[in-house]
């Protein structure tokens, strides 16, 4: 039965300015639009049939919002809320990936033992609950490492260090971010990053794309760019996908949609992080269309409908989402936007900054998606990837 024949209703945990693609999405597909987000001023709200102002980190209130609306579905949208939207669907019966997965996609130290009973490749990791346990995990581990929230989102707390001496500082960032109070020390893996975006539906694994990126300075590790396809032949693309695979079954994921980081080393392809959702980034709304025209997104909420996926690729060209960048401090002006915004392969340039606001040191997400980005497309990568800079380039930024 498809869409359009019986209004059915979605609940959408998350209605941030990251999920107002998704939200679009369901009411272009024709379907009644539940939108729950903690914030009451969440910007997605607008776009949503209904809002709900409640916590989307409960699974009794999310139970309860889809027994109210008599929901079809659940769609985790935030990355916070992948445990009790699994919880709340299970006890809902509907399609979802089950609260054991879901703890191992949100739980990096359950994702990394997960992998590791599955005998698939795992940088040495140890969890730490108290900073006497992290200084004898980093020396077991060896430096450099990365130290990161076991639980966390956007980046926050993530952070390579260099010797013992910057270990408590670091353990206090990464543990004021961690929900389950405990932090993970790795290996760090050196190589080529990239972002494997797709779908399984009753355990048939979906491609939806490979994202190459371009990433900060460290010590702190978030995406200064993304684009696709990535700079990769054939094989390597298999190698990635092949990587992705055996890991989405070594934690038991059989049906929703995924998003999953890799590092490409010298001894091969290992797991960053795995997540239940969508990629940010605009990777499934904006991305993969424009790269491959394939509706992505569509697909996804299918998907969480209980229904089967549709679309196909129908082309091959060149996207890339590039973030503003500015220093720290007051915002005095912003010049260029116009000029930006009027060249080449320009879909879209959004600035989330303006004068008299207070811009943080960007050290993760949040405080890059705080100032904006320029989404292109160009006939390849290299041309896209072109396009973005130049448009970043052009705006400015101005602070004191």
């Amino acid at each position: 039965m498809g869409f359009h024949q019986v209004l059915k209703s979605i609940l959408i945990a998350g209605a941030g300015a990251n999920q107002i693609g998704i939200i679009i999405k369901v009411r272009e597909l024709g379907m009644h639009t539940i939108a729950m987000d903690g914030d009451a001023k969440a910007e997605g709200f607008k776009y949503a049939d209904i809002a709900v102002c409640a916590n989307i980190l409960d699974a009794d209130t999310l139970e309860e919002m889809g027994k109210l609306y008599n929901i079809n579905g659940i769609y985790p949208a935030a990355e916070l809320a992948v445990e009790a939207v699994a919880e709340a669907a299970q006890r809902l019966n509907l399609p979802c990936f089950t609260p054991l997965v879901a703890n191992r996609c949100r739980h990096k130290a359950a994702m990394r033992r997960a992998l590791e009973f599955s005998d698939l490749p795992n940088p040495v990791y140890r969890e730490a609950f108290t900073l006497a346990e992290a200084r004898d995990c980093a020396v077991g581990i060896g430096f450099p490492l990365i130290i990161k929230p076991v639980d966390a989102n956007s980046s926050k707390g993530v952070q390579r260090l260099e010797s013992l001496d910057e270990l408590h500082e670091a353990f206090d960032c990464a543990m004021k971010y961690s929900r389950a109070d405990t932090v993970l020390l790795e290996e760090f893996m050196e190589g080529e990053e990239y972002c494997v975006d797709g779908l399984v539906n009753q355990g048939q694994y979906i491609s939806g794309g490979i994202t190459g990126k371009e990433r900060s300075e460290l010590p702190y590790r978030f995406d200064t760019g993304i684009y696709m396809p990535p700079r990769l032949n054939q094989p390597e693309l298999d190698i990635i996908e092949t990587c992705a695979y055996n890991a989405l079954k070594s934690i038991g994921f059989a049906h929703g949609t995924f998003h999953i980081e890799i590092i490409v080393t010298e001894e091969g392809p290992r797991i960053v992080e795995m997540a239940g959702r969508p990629g940010g980034g605009h990777i499934p709304t904006d991305l993969i269309p424009l790269a491959y025209g394939m509706d992505f997104m569509a697909d996804s909420l299918r998907i969480t409908l209980g229904e089967d996926p549709i679309s196909t690729r129908h082309h091959e060209r060149g996207a890339a989402l590039f973030w503003l960048s500015a220093q720290p401090g007051t915002v005095t002006a912003i010049s260029g936007v116009d000029e930006a915004r009027a060249l080449p392969g320009v879909q879209e340039l959004v600035l989330n900054t303006q004068p008299g606001d207070i811009l943080a040191p960007t050290v993760d997400c949040v405080a890059r998606d705080a100032i904006g980005y320029v989404l292109c497309d160009g006939d390849s990568h290299d041309q896209a990837i072109l396009h973005a800079k130049t448009a970043c380039a052009t705006c400015t930024i101005h602070t004191a």
